[in-house]
């Protein structure tokens, strides 16, 4: 049987599979359903059956269904809570592909076997995902690297997989109730961020981005990526000694100065730069020895151009000063789909003013930040305003690296960080 022949045989049992996992989940969060409504169970009950059994559905479909739940789970401007709570729960860490298929890529991206490029290269891989894994290994000269290799197969099995998608985002965007969520736009959306994690190139521009513009942050680095051994499969770059920051109290560095660390890393990535790791998830962070950070896995990133930046540390600036109608306008001129019509901004606005004036009565050190943004992204998405991508990245990135930092220092304040790092760079506070 001929290749073309094998990758059409691959793609109708990969048709049949999805067809087949779709019938089974759909069947049993039926029988589930009826089983709340007998019970008398409330509408919150019945959500939380469906958001489990789409992400048993989503774990079962593989690769390119994990990695687009996990981008859904981050988008509750776009997804309703219950689901993004379910999808957060999506890990892809799965058993490891033959080592065989390793020294065939690397033969057939760089040119010589493995034997010859590297000095030492571990067959076992020290980490292993849905669409790669990867290896230890040290070069000819001496230099320890960590090898990511991207699974055999796996972009012929996106493609198909995103294909199907759009079919039914197309159907859905015909049920007037949907239509306004923009399903086709929205898998696109997640479709260009798999795409992004599935070529290695770009992980490998992004790696030097970070660098550079981290070149006078001693304290925050970023592995250093091997072009002569990289390619769109594979990515040969530094091999990151250190602990998960989670883990910084074990080791002699200060949990309380890592916290404020890796905050103002972000904020600088955020207002200075416009280049926003978007997967700042605490495993994607490590502590070294020597007490700086390094941050790992940069395939997916929001950018901010310089009206978005100005923009967003105004409604930074605005929630300092409890200036909630300023936020409103801000968020309404930042949104892709601006509200229809007068009386529907005005509800909006309104909303938002009460949302916000519910936090009022707090000190604002007693606020955490990340929750009520996501809190916001929700309520955006039960107002139909729809924000560029970036913009829900950037939230995100605040919400979880907060959450990372609170872990450390329960008494880390996001909003006095937040001025005090406007206050050490003038430029951009003049600018907000």
């Amino acid at each position: 049987m001929d290749g073309a022949s094998l990758s059409t045989l691959r793609l109708l049992q990969r048709a049949l599979t999805i067809g087949a996992l779709l019938l089974g989940q759909g069947l049993r969060w039926l029988v589930g359903w009826l089983v709340l409504v007998v019970v008398f169970a409330g509408p919150a009950k019945r959500k939380q059956w469906f958001g489990q059994c789409l992400l048993d559905l989503f774990r079962h479909l593989g690769a390119t269904f994990i990695k687009v739940g996990q981008i859904m789970s981050t988008r509750p401007d776009l997804v309703p809570e219950h689901i993004t709570q379910a999808l957060a729960h999506l890990q892809d860490d799965v058993g490891p592909f033959p080592f065989d298929a390793v020294q065939r890529i690397v033969i057939e991206d760089l040119g010589h076997p493995v034997e010859k490029i590297f000095a030492e290269f571990s067959v076992r891989p020290i980490a292993s995902a849905s669409v790669s894994q990867v290896h230890k290994a040290r070069l000819w000269d001496g230099r320890v690297v960590a090898v990511k290799v991207r699974r055999p197969d796996v972009l012929e099995i996106c493609t198909f997989d995103l294909a199907v998608m759009r079919k039914v985002a197309h159907l859905l965007g015909k049920i007037p109730s949907l239509s306004s969520m923009s399903p086709e736009s929205t898998v696109e959306q997640f479709g260009r961020a798999v795409y992004a994690q599935l070529d290695f190139r770009v992980e490998a521009r992004n790696n030097h981005r970070f660098r550079e513009n981290f070149r006078n942050e001693p304290d925050v680095v970023f592995p250093e990526v091997f072009e002569e051994y990289s390619s769109e499969r594979i990515l040969c770059m530094t091999h990151i000694q250190g602990s998960k920051i989670l883990d910084a109290h074990k080791s002699s560095s200060d949990p309380k100065r890592i916290a404020r660390l890796g905050l103002r890393a972000l904020m600088k990535m955020i207002f200075e730069d416009g280049f926003v790791h978007a997967d700042l998830h605490p495993g994607n962070i490590f502590v070294l020895d020597d007490n700086r950070i390094a941050i790992v896995d940069l395939g997916l990133v929001g950018e901010l151009d310089g009206p978005h930046r100005a923009t967003f540390s105004r409604f930074f600036a605005a929630w300092a000063s409890r200036d909630a109608n300023t936020m409103a306008h801000l968020l309404y001129s930042l949104a892709v789909n601006p509200v229809a019509s007068p009386e529907a901004f005005e509800s909006f606005r309104v909303a938002v003013v009460d949302f916000m004036a519910r936090t009022w009565s707090q000190r604002m050190s007693e606020v955490h930040a990340g929750k009520l943004l996501l809190d916001m992204l929700g309520l955006l998405r039960r107002h139909r305003v729809r924000m560029a991508p970036a913009f829900t990245i950037v939230n995100i990135a605040i919400a979880v690296t907060e959450g990372i930092g609170r872990q450390l220092d329960p008494d880390l304040d996001l909003m006095a960080e937040a001025v005090s790092f406007f206050l050490s760079h003038p430029a951009l506070f003049q600018a907000s």
